[in-house]
């Protein structure tokens, strides 16, 4: 089953540094982590922006990141309103993609450090969304059927 491209500026894997792209200063450190290969057991994911997200392709697993806006009508300037995006998507199944698994996990500041998931001091929401595949070309992110 085919589901629909999310269209995205960048196509590349950042492997050092921070995207050129502008990051609101509340979620450099949060991209940082997320683009860190030690994040993900040593393997590199692919970073794309979008107009409201940050994106990270790790195998099959797509993790959002929404940008902290409050734009004509759309909400998500707060940690508060980033979880209540998230908990939305997975009560909905994610919207326009069909059937997949997702849910959302915690950024915590543990030990003093930023982790993904775990116990720890909320910083932040990622929805992690699990498919069969995730493929990734120059300028869209292709989700097929869910895992």
């Amino acid at each position: 089953m085919f589901y629909p491209q999310i269209p995205s500026r960048m196509s590349e894997t950042i492997r050092r540094g921070l995207p050129n792209s502008p990051i609101a200063a509340e979620q450099v450190e949060i991209v940082r982590l997320l683009t860190d290969p030690d994040t993900f057991g040593g393997h590199a994911p692919a970073y794309f922006d979008t107009a409201v997200s940050h994106l990270f392709v790790n195998g099959s697993h797509l993790y959002v990141l929404r940008k902290p806006i409050d734009d004509d009508g759309f909400r998500c300037a707060t940690v508060n309103d980033r979880w209540d995006w998230c908990e939305t998507q997975c009560m909905r199944g994610v919207s326009g993609f069909g059937v997949v698994a997702a849910r959302p996990l915690p950024i915590v500041r543990r030990e003093g450090r930023l982790c993904l998931g775990g116990p720890g001091s909320i910083r932040d929401w990622v929805l992690k969304i699990t498919c069969e595949s995730v493929t990734v070309d120059p300028g869209f992110i292709t989700l097929r059927r869910a895992a």
